[in-house]
């Protein structure tokens, strides 16, 4: 059985190379009895930094996990392996590792902090230290990515690189495993470009004690499958070389495979150098035209047919991004207030909710959410001509006035009718318990009438029959104002139309 000794994977004996990172396998030894323990583990480095545990193992050196002493800050230290103590060639590329990250001061690089050598000849390099995955573990996981996913960590790796072009840094082994994306509750995803291991400095920033052979022509050094074709051939380098394993690196994102494998690093060296990376949208329909042509420009086979650096590969990058209105984090234009009251709807209570995909039409903004409430704070006025602070925008305040007389007036208009209306419904209620009384007349004719007669009684006392009233004559029912309104109401209410 075969192992890796970069990723640790184990594999038949038939396998001469890592298909991950093309590392030379190795054959994993036979361990008798309790397997030896890592003698640093435990130990304190110049008196400063405590080993804690080992994080992985590289081709150059070892890293633990440590801290400092003095300060109490958990590190990262990469201890030279001690197979290179006497190699001066290994020791003087490592100390270059230290001043090639040394020269960055980008939040998308990994920091060096401090470099020094132990009286028993341990060489270190101390880092700080980040909780997440790399991104060759996203990829073995998830792979193919999203467009606006893979689009936002290419822009932060590529801005790393960028910053190592300007310092007179190229990477020269640039892959997933040696991107870092640290993940933490509190704050979005950042990318760390790490492992400055072969990092070649530019001709004009060479050190004079730099042996020649570290950067000799001829030689093959990097990751095969990352390897741009003059990489490969063994010529030199410039910045164009870390471009095209960018684009190598955003080709397996979105597709979720490498532009050329083989079954050892000369056959893919062959093939960077020949061979037409089969396009990616053949691979994953998907993917917009425009990434597609950006991709196979950075995949070009010679230099000067691709972006100059990674800030030109970038600047492409970031123009495609915002045509298509993918999210990330590098917001070159805030929007003013005006563009932002353009892009929302006041509400009533004097809140201003911005509509992200009006504002994304105007390509001002960019955020995660698909909206946004603006909240005007009136306990702190904002001064005249004062400036939105820059930065990523997540809460804007906003003094929009709340239109208090038209509300009022509102309120008292309604306030006017529902008692209007309350006081027809009590006369209406009225009317039906207690109705008006008919007017009858009641007074008595003068004349009797005809059919009176006095019948005389066969008993001494008479008795007369007592006549019926006479009939009143019919008047007609006056009505009063009030109770016509509560009529035409009742009609009204009863009939509408």
């Amino acid at each position: 059985m075969l192992f890796c000794p970069t990723c640790g994977k184990n594999y038949p004996a038939g396998v001469q190379y890592c298909p991950s990172d093309q590392t030379a396998l190795r054959a994993e030894t036979t361990v008798v009895g309790e397997q030896i323990a890592d003698p640093l583990i435990g130990e304190t480095l110049d008196q400063k930094y405590l080993i804690e545990g080992r994080l992985g193992i590289g081709g150059m050196g070892t890293v633990y996990r440590a801290r400092h002493v003095l300060i109490d800050r958990a590190v990262a230290v990469k201890v030279l392996n001690q197979r290179f103590f006497e190699d001066e060639a290994a020791r003087v590329r490592f100390q270059r590792e230290a001043k090639a990250a040394g020269r960055l001061h980008h939040q998308n690089a990994v920091a060096v902090t401090d470099f020094g050598q132990t009286a028993e000849g341990y060489v270190y390099i101390v880092m700080e230290l980040l909780e997440g995955k790399t991104l060759r573990e996203i990829l073995t996981k998830e792979a193919p990515l999203e467009t606006a996913r893979a689009v936002a960590l290419m822009l932060q790796a590529s801005a790393a690189v960028e910053a190592a072009h300007d310092a007179g840094v190229i990477h020269r082994d640039l892959k997933p495993a040696n991107i870092f994306v640290t993940k933490r509750s509190d704050v979005p995803a950042v990318v760390k470009v790490l492992d400055f291991g072969i990092a070649k400095l530019a001709a004009d920033s060479l050190d004079e004690d730099e042996p020649n052979t570290l950067t000799q022509v001829g030689a093959m050094i990097g990751t095969p499958r990352y390897m741009s074709p003059e990489q490969c051939n063994g010529v030199d380098l410039t910045s164009a070389s870390d471009v095209y394993s960018l684009g190598v690196i955003l080709y397996e994102m979105l597709t979720g495979v490498v532009p050329f494998t083989g079954s050892t690093p000369l056959a893919i060296a062959i093939k960077h150098a020949q061979d037409l990376p089969q396009p990616p949208r053949e691979l994953v329909p998907t993917i917009p035209e425009d990434l597609e042509r950006l991709v196979l420009h950075a995949l070009a086979k010679q230099p000067e047919d691709r972006p100059a650096n990674a800030a030109a590969f970038r600047m492409e990058l970031l123009k495609i991004a915002d045509r298509l209105g993918l999210e990330h984090s590098a917001v070159t234009v805030i929007p003013d207030l005006d563009a932002l009251r353009g892009a929302g709807v006041e509400s009533p209570s004097g809140r201003l909710v911005i509509d992200i995909a009006r504002l994304r039409e105007t390509g001002l903004f960019s955020s995660g959410n698909n909206e946004i409430t603006v909240i005007g704070d009136r306990s702190i006025p904002q001064k005249e001509n004062e400036k939105p602070s820059p930065g990523p925008i997540r809460r804007v305040n906003i003094d929009v006035p709340r239109r208090a007389n038209r509300f009022l007036l509102a309120a008292v208009l309604f306030a006017v009718l529902l008692f209007v209306g309350i006081g027809f419904v009590a006369v209406w209620l009225m009317s039906e318990r207690n109705p008006a009384p008919a007017n009858v007349n009641t007074s008595a004719s003068p004349a009797a009438s005809p059919s009176q007669t006095v019948v005389a009684s066969p008993s001494p006392t008479s008795h007369r029959q007592p006549s019926p009233s006479p009939s009143p004559s019919p008047t007609k029912k006056k009505e009063s104002k009030v109770g016509s309104i509560v009529n035409k109401v009742k009609r009204i209410l009863t009939k509408p139309f």
